[in-house]
């Protein structure tokens, strides 16, 4: 008869465990479908039955978690995934029925005639050495002459095309954020960080704040730009976990090269750089495998990470010049001091702050005020540093919530206002990106708050039915915001309701019903 023993299934301390009497027989085949990650059921399949009664282990739902998420989980992945597009469809496909509006979409579609003359040798041409609109965004440009080529005239084509980048975008963020955290010997990752990425990449499929770049046919550049840089770092995650050369690296090269398109769509990733080595620190943690032998970091160590890196800041370099010299023109040409700058650049982090948190009162044009009154600053730099110290006080037991608020502040830094943007204070546009850094950070934070206050089973339950709600209502929301980019006047109607003193959308409000009834002064958008 052979001799029972009890032992303990499980991977590392932090996943579940639990102890089961086990044939010391086939003790020794445990570890192997331990590291495989299959269900339990299927483990019991490969014992004798005779031998099946010996496992003893009673009737529950449990699974041994995978450690390769990403590799182990196609089939909940693509569940995932699909899960994704679907709530992402559902809440803009309305938008197929929309029109163009009198705000860009005049200059860069339907009275441009270079980009209705479709594809064409010479609109590629003019795509790359033309200046209109004071950017330079070839890509851009080239995506709006496909979609006149597809769809001519008819709005609802491009509408679709941006729904349908902000879907491939949704799911980019997934597999972002699984490839990056696939690493078994990340410190702080939980037993299965799958929920969480998910319900990161749900916040930015279905945040009210994505709703301007998805609906606004002149904001392709935001989706175009966003998808390359996704895919930028999706191809730097696969080439760090490989630990490959360079030189040898198909997915640095590929990195390279989404890079490039990225700042060709729109120059506002030019930090990827800088979000490179953030993600070398953690979920990579490739800085901690260049520590010197006495366990401090010194230029030698890191050296290798930082030229990697080089031809990244060139590219960099390169656009910033190219965008300053293209949006010189429209820059203003009144100087800012460096204490009203200041007041600019934390008053704008706020208020992002503040609309990722409380998305209401969203309009396509938030208006500089005058002055910034002084106690609204102090607020605004209270809350800043608040977080701040927060985040950098729980780095070494959660350095998530640092890694998401360093990506939200580094990746929003061509837009907070070190560069003048004239009469624009904010823009929920900006956020496009950013905010991946923002719901990782706050989703982490709230998760690692509910683990100290509930116990294991309620702390599920809590997040669980938290996460939906949050989802719905961001749904919902988006939904409400959708509606107001029906057509021009839904748009600037919308806007006055925020902001009664928008004189930007009164006055562009009563030249297009001009316009509307005086079709011979000018063209209106198609209907």
């Amino acid at each position: 008869m052979a001799r029972k023993t009890t032992i303990k299934i499980g991977c590392l301390a932090c996943l579940p465990i639990f102890t089961s009497p086990i044939d010391e027989d086939y003790k020794s085949e445990i570890p192997v479908y331990l590291k495989v990650g299959v269900p339990l059921k299927s483990i019991l399949r490969h014992f004798p039955p005779p031998r099946r009664k010996n496992l003893g282990i009673r009737p529950f739902p449990f699974t041994i978690l995978p450690v390769n998420v990403f590799a182990s989980s196609p089939r909940r992945t693509f569940f995932a995934c699909a899960l994704l597009v679907i709530a992402t469809l559902a809440v803009y496909w309305p938008a197929h029925r929309y029109q163009f509006v009198a705000y860009d979409d005049d200059n860069y579609v339907y009275q441009n005639p270079m980009v209705l003359s479709g594809l064409t040798w010479q609109g590629v041409e003019w795509s790359f050495v033309d200046r209109q609109a004071n950017n330079w965004h070839p890509l851009t440009w080239l995506s709006h002459m496909a979609d006149c080529q597809i769809f001519g005239l008819n709005a609802g084509g491009p509408h679709l095309v941006n729904v349908a980048f902000h879907c491939a975008n949704a799911v980019l963020v997934f597999l972002l954020l699984q490839a990056l955290m696939r690493r078994t010997e990340i410190s702080a990752l939980p037993p299965d960080p799958f929920w969480r990425n998910l319900f990161i990449a749900g916040l930015f499929a279905l945040h009210p704040l994505r709703v301007e770049s998805v609906a606004w046919i002149s904001e392709r550049k935001d989706v175009l730009s966003g998808f390359f840089g996704l895919l930028a770092l999706l191809c730097y995650a696969h080439y760090a976990t490989g630990q490959r050369e360079p030189k040898a690296s198909l997915p640095y090269r590929l990195a390279l090269l989404f890079f490039t398109c990225s700042l060709l769509s729109k120059p506002m990733f030019v930090t990827l750089p800088l979000v490179l080595l953030l993600l070398d620190y953690w979920p990579l943690q490739r800085a901690a495998s260049k520590r010197s032998e006495d366990g401090r970091f010194n230029a030698s160590t890191l050296r290798p990470l930082l030229l990697e890196k080089i031809p990244f800041f060139v590219l960099t370099a390169i656009f910033c010049g190219i965008t300053l010299i293209a949006q010189k023109p429209g820059l203003p040409s009144q100087k800012m001091g460096f204490f009203a700058r200041l007041e600019t650049v934390v008053t704008d982090y706020f208020g992002y702050v503040e609309k990722l948190l409380w998305p209401h009162n969203l309009s396509f044009l938030y208006l500089r005020p005058d002055t910034i009154p002084l106690g609204q600053f102090f607020v605004a730099a209270l809350v800043l540093l608040l977080i701040s110290a927060l985040a950098f006080a729980l780095w070494r037991r959660c350095p998530a919530i640092m890694t998401g608020w360093l990506w939200f502040v580094i990746v929003l830094l061509p837009v907070c206002g070190i560069v003048s943007l004239g009469r624009l204070s904010i823009a929920d546009r900006y956020t496009y990106l950013p905010s991946i850094g923002f719901y990782l950070m706050m989703t982490w934070a709230l998760a690692e708050l509910a683990g100290k206050i509930f116990p294991a089973t309620a702390r599920q339950v809590f997040l669980g039915i938290g996460a939906a709600i949050v989802l719905a209502a961001c749904a919902v929301l988006s939904r409400e915001q959708l509606a107001s980019w029906q057509n021009t006047e839904t748009l600037y109607n919308h806007a006055l309701e925020v902001d009664p003193n928008n004189y930007v959308a009164k006055q562009n409000l009563h030249i297009y019903q001009f316009e509307k009834t005086n079709p011979n002064v000018r063209t209106p958008p198609p209907e």
